[in-house]
């Protein structure tokens, strides 16, 4: 090889390589806007993620009906009773939903729950799940320790918006206890003694008797 040609080649493997594109550096001041806005929608994302855990669809046709928009509903109530435990007081309410466009009406019961430290509890029953409700209701108050070979049962019925009530046993003690609870909720049960189970059972059959009653004046 020639020295000019030597002497070519070591300019060219010392030159320095100036990058085609050019590579921008934010500042200090525009790297933590960024930062703030990235951490500001990661919030949101999780904001509405925890919203959407606590957030229910309508389960039953009352609900579906309050739910409405752009509607005029009127709510009429209609308190039954209440049945007084020493955990909480239960209410059984006689519920009747009117849409004033059309003049149609959705009717049931609204059971609410209020325990002492915590904020009331309402469920909301259809009035076609009023009968199978009391057969359950029937059947637990009847349960003794002995409806299974086992050391203890629990027995329970649900509605579809989250009335759960049931029935605990032990056969070694002999006792049946029985409890109400909305499923939906992390919310402890109200205990009920086997009276405050037929004082239960008494309202839901009188209310079910005032919507019926409804029905034959129309």
């Amino acid at each position: 090889m020639r020295k000019e040609d030597e002497s070519l080649s070591r300019c060219s493997l010392n030159r320095k390589v100036t990058p085609t594109r050019r590579q921008t550096v934010l500042p200090e001041s525009k790297l933590f806007l960024v930062a703030v806005v990235g951490c500001s929608l990661l919030a949101g994302v999780s904001r509405a993620r925890e919203t959407n855990v606590i957030l229910f669809a309508p389960a039953t046709r009352l609900e579906a009906f309050e739910t409405n928009i752009g509607i005029l509903i009127i709510k009429g109530t209609t308190e039954v009773g209440t049945v007084s435990a020493n955990a909480g007081l239960i209410s059984v309410k006689c519920r009747e939903n009117t849409d004033t466009s059309n003049g149609h009406k959705e009717r049931g019961l609204a059971i609410e729950i209020t325990q002492s430290g915590q904020r009331k509890d309402r469920m909301l029953i259809d009035y076609d799940e009023l009968a199978p409700l009391l057969k359950g209701l029937d059947y637990l108050s009847k349960l003794d320790p002995t409806i299974s070979s086992l050391d203890s049962f629990d027995a329970g019925y649900n509605t579809k918006g989250g009335f759960r009530v049931a029935a605990l046993g032990n056969r070694r003690s002999g006792s049946v206890q029985f409890a109400v609870r909305d499923i939906r909720q992390d919310l402890g049960p109200v205990l009920l003694s086997r009276q405050e189970m037929g004082r239960f059972y008494t309202l839901v059959e009188e209310a079910k008797k005032q919507l019926d009653a409804l029905d034959q004046k129309q």
